[in-house]
């Protein structure tokens, strides 16, 4: 407890609107982003890591997107005119939305956030209007005089607090922010506020406004002048904090699409209402996926089962290669997926996958020719919803309605189109998003050297768009330290970014037991491999420590569970798996069925350590927010971010060979794919990286250069890396200049010069420090030296 704090004030869920008279002064405006913290995790973890109002833990699953967060309670002296803070809580993101209850409107979600009042209060929906109808007069009154803020119990605790603002300086703040009158009144009989949707779109957010970087700026007055814009921000770099500034500049209608739901519910936290978060697949499902739903639900069917319904009955050979029907069928439906992923019209044998062992080129060609009638076979079913038995009854996925969707060539409503993750973007959703061209402005923003999920589909679409390219190279995760170490990997990565690290955070790096820091212990260890994970996980809980896995073990357990069963011959109730007759059938659709490439990493590591080890060891882990070490693969902590950080021991070091033109010399070729993973791994940490495994980096073997990525040369035979990018030579039509008169062009670009030398002056300050790296193309130096 905080001294002074008083915990029996403001307890259970009510609605507790903020003085109008106090918009944009609250406590985390007043304490440095450090002390925040410093307050953060102690109110989150005297509770358990558990919402004070419902009672449950935080879920950042993408389809439910839940968080803990911290709130302040508040209490108003009429007579002096004295707010005073009583007492932090920890709160969901969801009673949290309750208790802003004027933000909930301003955000459209008012309903839901009644339900969940009534839900947590076991009340009818009268009574809980007739509580927000209360909240909402006593808002009123309130909002008619200025307060004096008395933050004593931080600054009694040790906490470092700016001088508040003065009573009338808390009003001119509000005013000056809004730009208008802020004492909206309100009736007795309305559920909200309905005129501060106007009067203070976002007052949880504008309080957080920071001085943008000499990159920041650029990239907002590139978007200002109406450019379309790449931005490739390093790890940790403010690329969200960049897209607000940018969706700030204007009162446009905006559209954010973010990677997964978890961060388009974040970012619709903090952006301006003008702004939608959205997944493209929750577009998708709106426009037609919800009429997929029965198929979505359905159980899977290995590939053994659903070759009869083509008509597969025979084995194919390829010289000593062996096709099996069920291959046959899991190559059809891997083609449809491929198709999914393209920006193709229709099926072709270029979707359809290689096989390894296909003796020759030719081979796969008649192969091709073969399954891709199959595969329009699959794509042919899948038009059909609702019940799947009613048609051939194929696996279903989102993939699938997706790809319906863009066929349809959809149109956004939407001024201007901001893409995150880009780097991980499928071509499908390229073309979308390029195809907005004609009536919005486009930005994608992204780390290349992030593209990690390649594997299922994602390519860099970065490389390829036509816009202005920018960087954002200053990292306020981490300080130097931490960002040299991600400069180690970055050239071989194919990237010319290089970062630099926070000055106000003091980073270190090395081994954890010469750096003190929790005497050894980190907040994370990451690691490679799925089986990797699983030997930091035995080896943390037989050292007595608690541990979580990232995800959870849920998954895991529940496949052991299945596996026990069919390994004794009996059959599972195991909801995906309960068609599956054995175990060698699960292993075979998991190796060799593109619909179970999920569950592989699940079956592989229950192989590796058999079924009791696998259930003992998951019995013993912790939730996440009461672990003291969280263990992850790399891919599953992008995003993330940890105070101190071990990389585990299952990162090999590459092999040497002979240079071909140094007799006597050895060389090291790095993977890109390594690298990315490398990058994305030592970037986690906020204060200390151990690196464990990848400190290779520092003494290699032999001289270490970058692995050349294969170019396929058979164009029949790309699959869906080789997707026309037909969309990107079309242009946007009022920004077709050769149309435009010189007014015209100086209106429309604000001012041309200024934007020509802020961009000149952001290229040298970006591109010329790191442009005599021996591992940078040559043409990028000769762009970074001109």
């Amino acid at each position: 407890m905080l001294p002074g704090e008083d915990r029996t004030v403001g307890d259970g869920l009510f609605v507790d609107l903020v003085p109008a008279s106090c918009w944009f002064t609250n406590v985390r405006s007043c304490v440095a982003p450090g002390d925040w913290e410093r307050l953060r995790r102690p109110v989150l973890g005297r509770t358990g890591y558990r919402c004070e109002a419902c009672g449950r833990g935080e879920d950042r699953h993408p389809d439910i997107g839940r968080w803990l967060e911290v709130h302040e309670r508040w209490t108003y002296d009429e007579a002096s005119g004295v707010q005073t803070l009583r007492r932090l809580v920890c709160l969901c993101s969801d009673c949290h939305l309750v208790t802003h209850f004027g933000y909930a409107t301003v955000q459209g979600r008012d309903d839901e956030a009644l339900a969940h009042l009534c839900t947590v209060n076991t009340w009818t929906r009268e009574q809980a209007l007739a509580h927000i109808a209360d909240a909402a007069r006593v808002w009123e009154q309130r909002s008619t005089r200025t307060w004096k803020l008395d933050l004593g119990i931080l600054t009694d605790a040790g906490i470092t607090v700016g001088r508040p603002p003065s009573p009338q300086q808390r009003a001119q703040i509000a005013d000056k922010t809004l730009g208008r009158d802020t004492t909206a009144p309100t009736t007795a009989s309305s559920p909200s506020v309905p005129q501060q949707r106007d009067a203070a779109p976002r007052p949880a957010r504008a309080a957080g406004k920071k001085r943008l970087t000499v990159e920041q700026q650029a990239a907002v007055e590139a978007f200002t002048a109406g450019y379309d814009l790449t931005i490739q921000a390093g790890a940790g770099a403010g690329k969200t904090s960049t897209l607000r500034a940018l969706a700030a500049t204007t009162t446009g209608r905006g559209l954010y699409l973010a990677f997964n739901k978890s961060i388009a519910t974040e970012a619709g936290r903090s952006f301006p209402p003008s702004v939608q978060a959205v997944t493209s697949h929750s577009l998708a499902y709106a426009a037609i996926g919800h009429r997929y739903q029965a198929r979505l639900a359905a159980p899977r069917i290995p590939s053994i089962e659903l070759a009869p319904r083509l008509g597969i009955d025979a084995p194919l050979l390829f010289g000593e290669r062996r096709v099996t029907p069920a291959g046959q069928c899991a190559a059809a439906q891997k083609t449809v997926l491929n198709f999914c992923h393209s920006a193709d019209d229709t099926i072709t044998r270029r979707h359809v996958p290689h096989l390894p062992g296909m003796p020759d080129r030719r081979s796969h060609r008649i192969f091709a020719g073969i399954v891709v009638d199959y595969a329009r076979r699959i794509w042919n079913d899948l038009q059909h919803p609702g019940d799947p038995g009613s048609a051939g009854g194929f696996p279903f996925g989102h993939d699938h309605y997706f790809k319906m969707w863009a066929l349809t060539e959809p149109s956004l409503d939407c001024e201007f189109l901001l893409l995150d993750e880009a780097q991980d973007t499928n071509p499908a959703l390229e073309k979308i998003f390029c195809d907005q061209r004609d009536h919005a402005q486009l930005v994608m923003v992204g780390d290349s050297a992030q593209a990690i999920y390649g594997w299922r589909g994602a390519r860099d679409v970065m490389t390829d768009f036509d816009g202005v390219g920018l960087t954002l190279s200053r990292s306020f995760r981490f300080g130097s330290a931490i960002a040299e170490e991600a400069n180690h990997w970055l050239p071989y990565t194919g990237q010319t970014l290089r970062l630099t690290g926070n000055p106000d955070l003091a980073s270190t790096t090395g081994p954890l037991d010469e750096h003190g820091g929790g005497g050894g212990v980190p907040d994370a260890v990451l690691c490679r491999t799925n089986g990797g994970a699983m030997g930091e996980i035995m080896a943390l809980l037989a050292a007595g420590r608690r541990v979580a896995l990232c995800g959870g073990g849920g998954p895991l357990r529940s496949l052991a569970l299945a596996a026990r069963d069919l390994q004794a011959g009996r059959p599972t109730q195991h909801h995906e798996l309960q068609l599956f007759t054995s175990w060698d059938r699960v292993r075979d659709y998991a190796d060799h069925d593109p619909a179970g490439q999920d569950l592989k990493p699940l079956v592989d590591i229950i192989d590796r350590c058999d079924v009791p080890a696998v259930l003992a060891t998951l019995d013993e882990l912790s939730a996440e927010n009461d672990a003291e070490v969280v263990v992850s693969t790399a891919h599953k902590a992008k995003g993330r971010e940890w105070p101190v950080v071990r990389i585990a021991d299952d990162f090999p070091t590459p092999p040497t060979r002979p240079d071909p033109t140094a007799t006597g010399e050895k060389i090291v070729e790095i993977d890109p794919d390594y690298a990315r993973l490398a990058y994305v791994a030592v970037t986690r940490a906020q204060h200390h990286l151990d690196p464990g495994s990848l400190d290779w980096i520092h003494h290699p073997p032999g001289h270490p250069r970058t692995r050349t990525e294969p170019v396929d040369r058979d164009t029949s035979d790309r699959g869906v890396s080789g997707a026309v990018h037909r969309h990107q030579t079309h242009g946007r039509n009022h920004r077709d200049h050769r149309d435009r008169d010189p007014v015209q062009e100086l209106q429309h670009d604000r001012d041309p010069q200024r934007i020509g030398e802020i961009l000149a002056s952001h290229r040298a300050c970006t591109a010329t420090r790191h442009s005599t790296d021996p591992d940078v193309p040559a043409a990028a130096r000769r762009w970074a030296a001109s």
